[in-house]
């Protein structure tokens, strides 16, 4: 180790969260992932990753909730966390320029996604799935939501990001879960990641925020662009740059 950098924030009696996440972001969009972890690398406390939320992590959710265009989530993770409509802040998103809506796009290869659940409930959102799902199950989820075919047997996410774009939807907010991360990265198609390290530790048997099957070409390379500091958690932002394999 030749030289070290100091990188810990400047304490500061307030921060716009708002500012440090709308920077170099609004202007070029892309899709932005959010996530949590402990000081073990769990992405979940029993199981939820509520169990991990700190005041500050809470902030930089709805922060970037806010910012975005639309929300890209896992069916398992939405399920899971009982997702329903959103529901942004309407003097940020106006201040921002941005569309009052904040849609809601559910990633399914399975189309097992329960249309009784809230998210359902007085509201439509996007499904993104392939066309190796169940076609008549496709017409059927097409009555309650906006069904968008993207890939042939599995999803392919470079086709989800044009597809959005097509409705005008270019910020796009990913909020997992660990297998969409994970398929985001090694595709190259996650443009930025940004993470709350909570100080807590879990224990053994939680998921990290990336599963699924091992990388064939290795690592990925992150940049560190920004760090905030509350309370002990930590609130990163790394920059992907399309994630070359680390050699």
């Amino acid at each position: 180790m030749t030289s070290v950098r100091a990188l810990l924030p400047i304490p500061a009696d307030s921060v716009d969260v708002h500012e440090r996440y709308a920077a170099h972001w609004l202007d070029t969009g892309g899709i932005r992932a959010n996530m949590v972890c402990g000081v073990d690398g769990a992405a979940a406390a029993d199981g939820r990753s509520a169990g991990l939320q700190t005041p500050g992590d809470n902030r930089v959710f709805h922060a970037q909730r806010d910012l975005a265009d639309v929300i890209l989530v896992g069916s398992a993770t939405a399920e899971t966390e009982g997702y329903g409509p959103a529901e942004p802040d309407l003097a940020v998103r106006t201040r921002w320029g941005l569309r009052p809506q904040l849609p809601i796009a559910v990633i399914t290869r399975s189309l097992r996604v329960d249309t009784a659940g809230p998210l359902f409930v007085d509201n439509r959102p996007l499904v993104v799935t392939c066309a190796s799902s169940d076609p008549a199950r496709r017409a059927e989820l097409g009555e309650r939501a906006d069904v968008l075919v993207c890939g042939g047997d599995d999803i392919d996410y470079g086709a989800a990001r044009r597809a959005l774009a097509e409705r005008g939807l270019t910020r796009v907010l990913c909020e997992g879960g660990p297998t969409i991360l994970s398929r985001l990265l090694v595709t190259g198609e996650l443009d930025e990641l940004c993470l709350s390290l909570t100080p807590r530790a879990t224990g053994p048997g939680e998921a990290r925020i990336v599963v699924g099957a091992p990388w064939p070409d290795g690592p990925r390379a992150l940049t560190l662009t920004s760090l905030l500091e509350e309370d002990g958690a930590l609130f990163l932002r790394y920059s992907t740059a399309h994630a070359a394999p680390v050699e």
